[in-house]
């Protein structure tokens, strides 16, 4: 990253910088892009059962610069929208602030990419997904790019090395790209590089060999995403609804931004409540069972 420009001096950027644009992208997502909803399904939502206010209260912490900040002052520093906490299962602290409600979901960011890690990991333990295969094997269309070369094994490690349509590598420059394609709105004037995510993907070249090196990149979130299409033969929404979503007890529909081809962003476009993603960190904790119930295999 060294002698990369920060995401403020592009100029077509800048609002990624600006607090009150990242809420309001990140609150209200669904009203300036296209988006698919992961339905929660039938169930009733389960319990948060809470505690009695307890030390969080109090809670002072080291942030930046070496100053002790009291909780709420983290919070504002932070630019923090809702902070939620559950231990062993109970709800010990709900906070909500900047207008943000329990009810509205909450882009997840990079989280996104774990959650599709769960599916894929669970695909796998079920035998309906080969983590040595070939990735173009599932999608030929990727054959010859630096995802398409590598193993599914690859892409869950990020371990794939790649420049895009011939740049230099810079993972900063390539994450705006990244929601320039992803989002028309976002394009700077001018713009005429791919309009879909797969379009993206394409042009992908390998700058070295699959699975070296550790490189924390997008492009391997997405493809992964188009393997499991491929092989269940569903949208990314409704593969979380089925497996995930509709069997934990959320209280709201999730959602995905999706693409001009209709193709959910798995890296980072998924929306949430903090309750019901709260919900999502205890199935984890416990092993993938919520209420004795085995929802993802404890393996």
């Amino acid at each position: 990253m060294t002698g990369t420009d920060s995401l403020a001096d592009l100029v077509w950027a800048r609002g990624f910088t600006d607090p009150a644009w990242a809420r309001r992208h990140t609150t209200a997502g669904r009203e300036i892009m296209p988006s698919r909803r992961v339905w929660r399904g039938r169930r009733g939502p389960g319990d948060l059962p809470a505690s009695p206010p307890g030390p969080l209260d109090g809670l002072s912490v080291t942030g930046s610069h070496g100053r002790t900040l009291s909780l709420p002052e983290l919070l504002a520093e932070a630019e923090t929208d809702a902070l939620l906490v559950l231990h062993r299962g109970r709800l010990v602290h709900e906070q909500y602030l900047h207008g943000f409600e329990a009810h509205v979901p909450h882009f997840n960011a990079s989280a996104a990419k774990s959650y599709l890690g769960l599916l894929a990991a669970t695909l796998a333990h079920e035998g309906h997904l080969d983590r040595t295969a070939r990735v173009a094997g599932y999608v030929p269309e990727l054959s010859g790019t630096a995802f398409g070369d590598a193993r599914v094994d690859d892409l869950l490690h990020m371990g794939t090395r790649m420049s895009y349509a011939g740049r230099p590598y810079d993972k900063a420059l390539e994450a705006q790209r990244y929601f320039a394609v992803l989002a028309p709105r976002l394009r700077p004037y001018g713009y005429s590089g791919p309009g879909t995510i797969r379009e993206h993907l394409a042009t992908a070249r390998a700058t070295g060999e699959p699975g070296e090196e550790f490189r924390y990149e997008n492009g391997n979130v997405e493809a992964l995403a188009e393997v499991l299409r491929r092989i269940t033969g569903v949208s990314t929404s409704a593969l979380m609804s089925e497996m995930i979503w509709s069997r934990i007890g959320t209280e709201e529909d999730a959602y995905y931004l999706v693409d001009a081809d209709g193709a959910e962003a798995a890296c980072g476009g998924f929306a949430a409540t903090a309750r019901d993603v709260a919900r999502l960190g205890e199935l984890v904790r416990c092993g993938g069972a919520v209420d004795g119930r085995q929802i993802l295999p404890e393996r």
